[in-house]
């Protein structure tokens, strides 16, 4: 874990404004001078006050209370440079050691790091050093390390500007990639028909022969919408509006859902996502489990903390329901925390800080959050990704090797959507995704049924359940390195079950495209199970088929009129005989199942049929992964 290295507000003003420094005394002229030109720096009338030090050092150049009067003011007008030189005529002239510190912060500011490093150790020399400057200056000395050795060993990062179907005369940022990788939904400053700067939302097709954005009508409104996440099926927009009527703070997350075609009008997220303090920024994890955003309201750690929410789903008012927020401490400091992004694979996670150990301002990190919430491993992502100035935020694809942010670094064109390819070192795990149609069997009407998809190789994971749209389509994200149980169920229908094993898969693989067609519930219909699986050789049910039996028994509750028959196969693999025996225990194993989970032994009959019936070729992995199964016939309705 990075050390917290917040500093913003540690360190007071240092200017006494007294003769107590050593120097040529003030004459009552230049003392006058000297108050008048204190007095309109307080009242922010910074011109007239460098015009009022500027006689003074006319009078007297070397004057130390009016070059540290020109440090202050050019500090706060960002001109670092003209800071350094009003310091060090200063220094000159005073023993003051704060100076040093306040030398070494400028340089640290314009990314000088080893003469920023030069001017904190001479300042890590004086005695009597509070505690807290103690802390601070560690800080400090360590960020300077951590940039010159970040330098010496840059990470790749040769970014491209996206071309003109993206980005504009006007300025555009917030990329945010689809899971399919095929869009880009972006925000774009546009010009209102009075002129007014208006933030509206725009989405691009990335893999199109010509790029064209296009404005996302239904949730661009006339007030701003910017900072925006998108669900794994792209149906559910989050993102930040400001000042609006409706609104709890200062800025609010509101959304809105594809419904019937069209995005509906856009709602407030509500509380207790939203409080009276500021909430932006947010992020949703491909399972629609958490939202991550950042926000300074109380109880966090810092100023803007990042925190999570458990996104419950939507209730019957159309509005989302929400747990408790929880604030993610091990990521968060005491200055800010701001931009989270989640990577599609839910455990891969990025931001933007001012307080961890870094390059200056703020810093792009990742860090690891694990299946039990925990974080771990927060990294900055290194130099060039990082420099001295703000870094404020970038999305990734679901591949993981393609990184999008914006930047002003072509100053002429304002604000441009660019891309980069990930550093190996630095790439998530990636991800891919099913997309599947539901549909009737025998009519070909699409269904919306209910999907679920349960992590077998994991307790902790919760299943995910989604429904299909209108057209019976739904998309959700698969992780690579875990084995799924994939179910698709509707009333009045057989499941839908299938395998997929992905555990070593480390590299993306083909999307995985279903064509479902589930079978109405009639004598003789019959289901595969792919998801029961047992111990080699023997009838023992192995635990990861929990899942699929306590969907089968839930099955039957549902229909408690049904009875049906167990059936077990095997693939050729071994002696037909033993094949067959073994076949017959297995189903009956799942027979105890269901009978200790209340299901009538009356109901349920049982054989095994060993290799004799294969629906697929056993000549190749697949083929025999499929033929070992467990089917379900209807007997009586």
């Amino acid at each position: 874990m990075i050390k917290s290295c917040y500093t913003t507000g540690i360190v007071a003003l240092f200017i006494l404004f007294t003769s107590g420094f050593a120097g040529a005394q003030n004459t009552k002229r230049t003392e006058k001078l000297f108050e008048t030109a204190r007095s309109l720096y307080s009242s922010d009338q910074y011109a007239k006050a460098i015009e009022v030090c500027g006689q003074i050092l006319d009078i007297d150049s070397e004057d130390v209370n009016t070059h540290l009067l020109l440090s202050e003011m050019y500090k706060d007008m960002d001109s670092t440079r003209l800071e350094i030189i009003h310091l060090t005529k200063a220094q000159k002239n005073s023993d003051n050691a704060l100076i040093d510190f306040r030398l070494g912060e400028a340089f640290y500011r314009l990314g000088m790091y080893s003469e920023a490093l030069s001017f904190y150790e001479k300042y890590k020399a004086v005695k009597n050093i509070s505690e807290k400057r103690q802390f601070l200056l560690a800080c400090k000395m360590a960020s300077c390390k951590f940039a010159i050795q970040a330098i010496a060993n840059p990470v790749n990062f040769e970014p491209n500007r996206l071309g003109d179907g993206v980005n504009s005369e006007f300025d555009e940022y917030w990329p945010t990639p689809t899971l399919d990788g095929k869009h880009l939904v972006f925000t774009r400053l546009v010009r209102d028909s009075v002129n007014r700067p208006q933030e509206d939302f725009f989405m691009v097709e990335l893999d199109s022969v010509n790029w064209e954005a296009q404005p996302m009508d239904g949730v661009n409104t006339n007030d701003n919408e910017g900072a925006q996440t998108l669900s794994a099926d792209s149906r559910i927009i989050f993102f930040t509006a400001c000042n609006r009527p409706d609104g709890l703070g200062s800025c609010d997350i509101y959304f809105s859902r594809f419904l019937n075609g069209k995005w509906t009008e856009p709602r407030s997220a509500g509380s207790p996502l939203n409080t009276s303090a500021w909430e932006a920024q947010p992020t949703l994890s491909s399972d629609n489990h958490f939202l991550y955003f950042s926000s300074n309201r109380p109880g966090g750690k810092g100023k803007k903390d990042i925190w999570r929410v458990e996104f419950l789903g939507f209730g019957e008012d159309g509005d989302p329901m929400w747990g408790k927020p929880e604030n993610l401490a091990l990521v968060n400091t005491d200055g800010d925390e701001v931009s989270p992004f989640i990577h599609a694979n839910n455990q891969n996670f990025y931001f933007a800080s001012d307080g961890h150990v870094g390059m200056g301002g703020l810093d792009l990190f990742s860090a690891f959050i694990d299946e039990n919430g925990e974080v771990h491993d927060v990294k900055n992502m290194g130099y060039p990704i990082n420099t001295f100035k703000d870094d404020m935020g970038l999305t990734i694809s679901s591949i993981g090797d393609v990184a999008y942010f914006s930047s002003a670094r072509e100053s002429d064109r304002g604000m441009d959507i660019f891309s980069f390819n990930l550093d190996r070192g630095l790439q998530p795990q990636p991800v891919t995704y099913v997309k599947a149609t539901v549909r009737n069997k025998k009519t070909h009407q699409p269904i919306a049924a209910t999907i679920e998809l349960v992590n077998i190789n994991s307790k902790q994971d919760q299943s995910r359940t989604q429904k299909a749209d209108e057209k019976g389509e739904a998309m959700l994200a698969l992780p690579l390195r875990r084995n799924y149980a994939f179910n698709v169920s509707e009333s009045g229908y057989l499941f839908y079950s299938e395998s997929m094993q992905l555990a070593e898969v480390n590299t993306i693989t083909d999307p995985i495209i279903l064509n479902i067609d589930l079978e109405p519930i009639e004598i003789g219909a019959q289901m595969e199970l792919y998801n029961i699986y047992f111990e080699t050789d023997s009838f023992r049910i192995l635990p990861q088929s929990e899942p699929e039996l306590q969907k089968l028994v839930s099955f039957l509750k549902t229909n408690p009129k049904l009875k049906v028959e167990i059936q077990g196969h095997t693939d050729s693999s071994g002696n037909p005989e033993k094949n067959l025996e073994l076949s017959k225990l297995r189903a009956k194993s799942v027979v105890d199942y269901l009978v200790s989970n209340e299901i009538q032994l009356d109901r349920l009959r049982w054989d095994g049929y060993g290799d004799t019936t294969p629906i697929a070729s056993n000549e190749t992995p697949e083929g025999r992964r499929q033929n070992r199964r467990t089917t379900i016939k209807i007997l009586e309705k």
